[in-house]
């Protein structure tokens, strides 16, 4: 028997993820390697390391691209990162894959035919541009309110300014926003609290003690590279000193797993758990009360809100953890210090999120994490950064607010159409705008566009970025690392500089590419040159106490949020609880194959989805592993194998968020069941819930393996055609 070099590395890569591949099993062969023809001239051997930047997620990590041969084949990370220090997960690490994707869309395309469709027409760049600026002069003729928009994800750097520059001289067209893991309500507890309107970091390494309230942070949280090193450093890295790490949360994740001690809680009993502690700390006076005196405000309110609604006894009662276990955690907390507490992630996509947040804000100012010098800070500033867009809006709280979407609506960085949940009704929220797609690749969203404007990849274009969590103000620079895009495509400023100029608005745009704007705003920083070489710019780390920049200059003790959030209650019944894949985020990496090979770390999956049920649940519904079981929220109903788990609280069932796409090709379309399909829509908490009450049953078992083979599954709604060979 003979095995070729393509079939020994296939073989490889699957041994060395070993894990549970479902959905008809993954492809024979992923379908990608470079083609023969280099995209520049090169000397043979010739070998160099570049700086960039991963945007895989929003920890936005420095890297350092080998190239060879006039290739790009290989990432690590960059050691003056000063958050990453020389970091790189697996999604960074697969990023060449998605350069040389043969799904990359190609060129400008002009929908033909019905929209959702799927059929295109190639055209030059002036005709998508002169198309796009007859709809926009169109749309303010004709009066429409709002006539301009743009739809962006977690846009960052001069990329956001420049979103926001371009809708100012439009006459203040909207900014909308989708993450699905948003962090609004963090931002929102932080500013009742503190004042700031950002997101505030840790220095968990500097920590004797970390207490985490559903914030899985060595998998999906804002930066798992950083979080890993620095649990590392907390452990190991002070001779005689190890810290401690506990998470409080509904399923035995990764970060549980590497946990000091997992505390099981359902969705929502984050929060009473929170206030318990809080609650005995007080009570036996182990909290900051110096700052408390002279630094905080609205304190006897809080501490009588704890003594009337946050009696460790009775929340011992209503969450099912022990009074014993919750005392226990008080001390220790109380005892080791400087201590810090955080949440995030599903936790706080609830309706109970930002009372969760405050309340984990409230905790970490009775530990003193806001006057140890560091601990707990503000973001960094770099000079001439906008941290966020001053009037931008979720896009789930825009619809639920009735308004109409803008008459010409441009999408960046982001996929609505598959992430956020059918009750939105976003198809017909789009029907009456004219959508313009910047997608590298093909997603549910860019199906429905109008026109597709292809932005190049990271490595072809000038990018920068400023990390929201980072010892010290930071930013990145990173430069084409080709001497050309290998498809006929450009950045998204770009394409909005030149649109400008179409809309004779030379004025807000006064350079000739995104280059010039670029070397003008760095002007500041130092050398342009330097700058790129180095991958950006890294300032003085600062280790002040943090000031507040509320009214009086204080932190305020808020409680309004908190009853609020506890007249609540919680749900009975069982909960489904979706949290980000640790492969693909939030789904934007699901095209890659390299991912979809990657075994989860908890369930072993790969190429497709399961759901987590706990022992004594499966028990009384007659469900094994591998079943298929049914989900169902409402009217909509998902189909999936089971995974029984001892790592999951009763009650509780986990699905990972990620998969389960309809147009985001070959290697994402049909893998698994798209989660975000089962939640609801909610109008109070500026968005959509990340957990919601489901009912769990057996189902039907599935076709067999050798049927999936012949006759693989398609999506539904999508048309099957006849497979094309694949040449590549």
């Amino acid at each position: 028997m003979s095995m070729d070099r393509r079939e020994f590395l296939s073989g490889g890569v699957l041994a060395a993820t070993a894990g549970l591949a479902l959905d008809a099993c993954a492809p024979e062969s992923y379908g990608i390697i470079p083609v023969l023809i280099p995209e520049e001239p090169f000397v043979p051997g010739e070998e160099s390391w570049l700086p960039s930047t991963c945007f895989e997620c929003e920890a936005l990590c420095g890297i350092r691209v080998r190239k060879i041969d006039g290739r790009l084949v290989k990432v690590e990370g960059d050691p003056e990162d000063p958050s990453s220090r020389g970091g790189v997960c697996a999604r960074g690490q697969a990023l060449p894959q998605a350069m040389y994707h043969p799904e990359r869309i190609q060129g400008p395309l002009v929908r033909e035919g019905e929209r959702g469709s799927g059929r295109w027409t190639n055209v030059s760049w002036d005709e998508a541009l002169d198309r796009i600026a007859s709809e926009l002069a169109r749309a303010r003729d004709e009066g429409n309110d709002p006539w301009c928009g743009f739809l962006t994800g977690d846009a960052t750097g001069h990329r956001l300014s420049m979103v926001d520059r371009f809708l100012a001289a439009m006459g203040g067209g909207r900014h909308l926003r989708h993450v699905p893991f948003d962090r609004g309500p963090i931002r929102r507890a932080h500013e009742i609290a503190t004042g700031h309107k950002t997101l505030l970091d840790f220095d968990m390494a500097q920590a004797s003690y970390v207490v985490s309230f559903g914030a899985e942070i060595l998998e999906s949280d804002r930066s798992p590279v950083r979080y890993a090193r620095a649990l590392a450093e907390m452990r190991q890295g002070r001779p005689g000193r190890r810290g401690k790490l506990v998470l409080v949360g509904p399923r035995l994740s990764l970060t549980a797993a590497n946990a000091d001690e997992w505390i099981p809680a359902r969705p929502g009993a984050e929060l009473d758990l929170a206030l318990a502690v809080s609650s005995i700390l007080l009570e036996r006076g182990l909290h900051d009360s110096a700052f408390a005196g002279s630094r905080g405000t609205d304190f006897g309110a809080f501490q009588d809100f704890l003594l009337a609604r946050a009696k460790p006894s009775e929340v011992a009662e209503r969450t099912g953890v022990p009074l014993k276990r919750i005392v226990r955690l008080s001390l220790e907390l109380a005892e080791h210090r400087p201590a810090v507490a955080l949440a995030g992630d599903a936790s706080v996509r609830s309706r109970r999120g930002v009372a969760l947040a405050l309340a984990v804000s409230h905790l970490n100012a009775l530990l003193g994490a806001y006057s140890d010098g560091g601990l707990l800070r503000a973001e960094a500033a770099v000079p001439g950064f906008a941290t966020e867009s001053p009037d931008s809006r979720s896009l789930a709280a825009e619809i639920l607010s009735g308004r109409a979407l803008p008459r010409v609506l441009f999408v960046a960085d982001t996929n609505p159409m598959h992430s956020l949940p059918p009750g939105f009704g976003l198809g017909e929220a789009l029907s009456q705008s004219f959508l313009v797609s910047f997608a590298s690749f093909p997603d549910e969203t860019m199906r429905v566009a109008d026109v597709v404007l292809p932005e190049s990849m990271s490595f072809e274009r000038f990018e920068d970025a400023l990390p929201k969590y980072s010892p010290a103000p930071f930013a990145r620079l990173s430069g084409p690392l080709l001497a050309r895009p290998i498809y006929d495509t450009r950045s998204m400023p770009d394409a909005v500089i030149a649109l400008a100029h179409r809309m004779e608005m030379r004025g807000p745009f006064p350079w000739e590419s995104y280059e010039q704007a670029l070397r003008e705003a760095w002007a500041p920083l130092g050398s342009w040159e330097e700058r790129l070489a180095r991958g950006g710019f890294v300032g003085e780390a600062g280790r002040e106490p943090m000031t507040f920049a509320s009214p009086d200059r204080r932190y305020r003790f808020a409680t309004e949020p908190l009853v609020a959030a506890l007249g609540e209650g919680g749900s009975s019944g069982r909960t489904l609880h979706i949290y980000p894949s640790t492969a693909f985020g939030d789904g934007r990496s699901a095209r890659l194959p390299y991912l979809q090979d990657l075994a989860d770390p908890v369930t072993g999956v790969r190429w497709g989805s399961v759901v987590e049920i706990a022992e004594s649940d499966a028990r009384e519904l007659g469900i094994r592993s591998g079943e298929p079981v049914e989900l169902t929220a409402g009217d909509r109903t998902l189909t999936t194998p089971a995974h029984v788990s001892q790592g999951i609280v009763p009650g509780v069932v986990a699905l990972a968020a990620g998969q389960g796409h309809t147009a985001n090709g070959r290697h994402a379309d049909g893998r698994g069941v798209n989660a975000y399909s089962l939640l609801e829509a909610a109008a109070d908490t500026d968005g959509f819930l990340m957990s919601v009450a489901v009912e769990i049953r057996r189902a039907e078992r599935p076709p067999s393996r050798e049927a999936l083979r012949r006759d693989p599954p398609k999506p539904e709604g999508q048309r099957r055609e006849p497979r094309k060979a694949d040449n590549s």
